[in-house]
């Protein structure tokens, strides 16, 4: 599932990193290939499999949390909200 992600980050198109990360995130929880309570890989790993910065993936995350698509447990990590808000 969270093999490399690199070539969907379009480094040089007119959408921010995180807005691409956060987007390819959102739309495997809309396609069920990411169901409620999964966890998600670090942001450390996410930095690795999509080849951005940590700081995009803390972005990118934030948002997630901000559409209610996923929340996160301080010491616990990051997994998929129970019922993913629509945006």
């Amino acid at each position: 599932m969270w093999e490399s992600r690199r070539e969907r980050i379009d480094h040089d198109g007119p959408a921010t990193l995180w807005k691409q990360v956060a987007d390819d995130v959102a739309a495997d929880i809309a396609a069920g290939d990411l169901s409620p309570g999964a966890r998600l890989p670090t942001e450390l790993e996410l930095a690795e499999i999509y080849g951005v910065a940590r700081g995009t993936i803390r972005r990118a995350v934030a948002d997630l949390v901000e559409r209610g698509a996923v929340v996160v447990v301080h010491g616990r990590g990051t997994f998929v909200a129970d019922v993913p808000a629509e945006r």
